[in-house]
């Protein structure tokens, strides 16, 4: 009898112990399935998120036009080849710049006005790469107004010199303008070489460059500038 209630013990426990085994892996192959659902859904999620930054990123340059400085209708900007320089003039809508304390305020002007200055092939002569930005430049500018042939009168900054500054798309020189008559004008550039601060050129054999820099300011003007008054 005791042997007989010994080994139905002992069934009763082994099933008891295969039962808890098959509930265990049951639980294990849930949490599994479980954690791989909640792992596609943060994925999902992460993957909208990202859909949705690069959307408000796309959004936040909205409205942004850069209007080049000539005849109306221009599809592109039109650059000009001027000795070692290749040099392009655009505007778009004023902006802040810093030290707030130089130049007009974004508040107080029409546009920002832009001279985009590179090196073209000769420039390679004095050490730059074709396309790299020229810094160190004087670019003194005026706008003229062609009804009269003289300095436009009336508005604030038409005429100066302009600031070297950097923004998203690189370094530039530019200044904010305060012209509001719409009319044909004509922007003038005087640009002076680099020398005219102090910019020095290697000269000796081994590690000097070929060129020397301009002597007389270059001189580039966009013509026939039809302007008008925009709300940006």
């Amino acid at each position: 009898m005791k042997k007989n209630i010994t080994t139905l013990l002992g069934v009763l426990l082994a099933g008891s112990m295969a039962f808890s085994l098959a509930a265990c892996g049951n639980s294990t192959a849930s949490n599994g399935s479980t954690t791989a659902s909640n792992t596609t859904s943060s994925s999902a999620a992460a993957s909208d998120n990202s859909s949705s930054s690069d959307a408000g990123a796309s959004d936040a340059g909205a409205g942004f036009e850069e209007v080049p400085v000539g005849p109306s209708g221009t599809a592109e900007e039109q650059d000009q080849e001027a000795g070692p320089l290749t040099v392009g003039a655009v505007y778009f809508q004023p902006i802040d710049m810093e030290p707030a304390s130089m130049g007009l305020k974004a508040a107080d002007a029409s546009f920002h006005l832009e001279a985009d200055i590179h090196g073209n092939e000769q420039a390679v002569d004095l050490g730059y790469g074709k396309g790299d930005f020229i810094p160190d430049l004087t670019v003194n500018y005026t706008i003229i107004d062609k009804s009269t042939g003289k300095e436009v009168e009336g508005g604030k900054a038409t005429s100066g010199t302009f600031m070297q500054m950097n923004a998203s798309d690189g370094p530039h020189y530019g200044a904010n303008v305060k012209l509001d008559k719409a009319g044909t004008y004509q922007l003038k550039l005087s640009i002076e070489s680099p020398a005219a601060k102090g910019w020095m050129l290697h000269v000796d054999p081994e590690t000097g460059v070929k060129g020397h820099f301009w002597t007389e300011p270059i001189e580039v003007t966009f013509d026939n500038w039809d302007y008008a008054p925009r709300q940006w």
